[in-house]
C-alpha cells in the first residue's frame, strides 16, 4: 500500500512523469523487499517484460478496433452520442 501511495504522490503532487515514478518506486520496493542491489536491474527488467507481454496483445487489439471505428465513422457517432448531440 505504501508503494502505491508513493507512486500516486510522485505522479499527482510532484508531477513526476509516470514512467519515471514507476521505475523509482519499483526500485525502492525491490530494495525494501530485501532483493540484493546487484539483482534489482534484472528483476525489474523481468517484471516489466512480463507485464508488457501480457498487455501488448490487448493494446494491439484496442488500436485495431479504434482504427476501425475511426474509418467507419463509428467514432464520430459514439462521440456525438456521449456528448448528447
Amino acid at each position: 500500500a505504501g508503494a502505491v501511495a508513493l507512486l500516486l504522490f510522485l505522479i499527482i503532487k510532484v508531477k513526476l512523469h509516470a514512467f519515471l515514478a514507476l521505475v523509482l518506486v519499483s526500485l525502492l520496493t525491490a530494495l525494501a523487499a530485501g532483493i540484493p542491489v546487484a539483482d534489482v536491474p534484472s528483476e525489474l527488467s523481468f517484471g516489466f517484460s512480463n507485464t508488457l507481454g501480457s498487455v501488448a496483445l490487448l493494446v494491439g487489439f484496442g488500436v485495431m478496433v479504434g482504427r476501425l471505428l475511426e474509418i467507419t465513422g463509428g467514432a464520430q457517432v459514439l462521440a456525438d452520442t456521449l456528448i448528447g448531440r
